[in-house]
């Protein structure tokens, strides 16, 4: 039984901008409800996120599209967009990154509308109203889960990393190369300017087939 909770009785974080929808919500109801809402489902409950902002939108789809582009020339993986539930067990949150890395060995987590397990590097994209869960919350809960790699991209602050799983299963943020772009432990050969992600003006001109061919060359 979904305990649907009423819009006057909404419990309403404003430190995360996070508010409880319904209670009472098993996984396979989310799915089949909440497909097309920007929602994350925490152990029965539905949370509905902040909406994403114009800067947040053209750096998502900048990375999503140069990403796929270096796993298809590559070989490596696949790219998840934002809307994917990443399933890790019943009693722990399924979130929905803007972008997960799915590696080719792993491809047998990909469900038709969910991961079940861990994807090999999830991407956030700070808004002002997600700050403290992307870099606390989902933190933590992607570095205990397995998460290989956990990059966060916060144009607010035009400030970039890329954390890695070390052998202990902590993150460490990884090296930028002499070049200092952010590299990536999961994608050999993968690097990234960060400058690129705050030009707006430019970020839509970069020929992205010449940026991975680079990469390519520089690995």
């Amino acid at each position: 039984m979904v305990n649907q909770v009423h819009p006057d009785t909404l419990t309403d974080d404003p430190a995360r901008h996070e508010t409880i929808v319904a209670e009472g919500v098993s996984f396979e109801d989310f799915l089949k409800r909440y497909a097309e809402q920007h929602a994350e489902w925490l152990m029965g409950k539905v949370i509905l996120g902040g909406s994403n902002n114009r800067p947040h939108q053209r750096i998502q789809m900048f990375l999503g599209t140069l990403v796929n582009l270096f796993l298809n020339l590559t070989g490596l993986g696949e790219v998840l967009s934002a809307g994917t539930p990443m399933l890790i067990h019943a009693d722990r949150p399924a979130r929905e990154p803007d972008l997960m890395v799915v590696l080719v060995e792993h491809r047998d987590r990909i469900r038709e509308n969910w991961l079940e397990g861990p994807a090999d590097i999830a991407v956030e994209i700070v808004s002002p109203e997600s700050t403290i869960r992307d870099r606390g919350d989902k933190f933590k809960e992607y570095q205990e889960s397995g998460v290989a790699e956990y990059w966060l991209i916060d144009p607010v602050h035009r400030d970039a990393d890329f954390w890695a799983l070390n052998a202990e299963g902590s993150y460490e943020p990884r090296p930028r190369d002499a070049q200092g772009r952010l590299t990536s432990a999961v994608l050999p050969g993968f690097a990234l300017d960060p400058a690129l992600l705050w030009d707006d003006a430019n970020l839509y001109r970069v020929n992205l087939s010449e940026l991975v061919q680079q990469m390519l060359i520089d690995s």
